[in-house]
C-alpha cells in the first residue's frame, strides 16, 4: 500500500490498529491528527527536510499528497500510530505507542 495521500495514511493506519469495521474505533480525524502532529514532530527533528515547504493543513477524507521524501513515509506511519495508540486505555497499548514513536524518531534521526 503507498503512502501517498491523507486517505492512504487513514487507511492503512486501520489495517494496523484492526480497525476496518464500521462503527470505527479511532475516527478519521484522530488519525489526520497524528499525521499532523507527526509533520510537526519531523520538522522540529529534521528541519532539512522543509526547506521552502510549510507545513500543511490535513482534513479528514483528503486526496492531496503528503509532502514528504519516501523515505521518510514510514516513519511518518509509526508516528500516526503511536499517537493514536496512546489514546488507548490498555496498558499493552502504552508499550506500543512508545514503541512506534521511537521507531519514527529512529528512521528519521539515525544513519542507516
Amino acid at each position: 500500500m503507498a503512502l501517498d495521500t491523507v486517505s492512504d495514511y487513514v487507511s492503512a493506519a486501520r489495517v494496523y490498529l484492526q480497525d476496518e469495521v464500521p462503527p470505527y474505533r479511532y475516527s478519521d480525524a484522530s488519525i489526520v491528527l497524528g499525521l499532523s502532529m507527526a509533520m510537526m514532530e519531523c520538522r522540529r527533528l529534521r528541519p532539512d527536510l522543509w526547506i521552502n515547504l510549510t507545513l500543511p493543513d490535513f482534513t479528514a477524507n483528503d486526496t492531496t499528497p503528503v509532502p514528504i521524501d519516501p523515505m521518510y513515509r514510514q516513519a511518518i506511519f509509526y508516528y500516526i500510530l503511536g499517537q493514536v495508540q496512546l489514546r488507548d486505555d490498555e496498558e499493552s497499548s502504552d508499550s506500543r505507542a512508545a514503541a512506534f514513536i521511537g521507531m519514527f524518531n529512529a528512521k528519521l534521526t539515525s544513519v542507516a
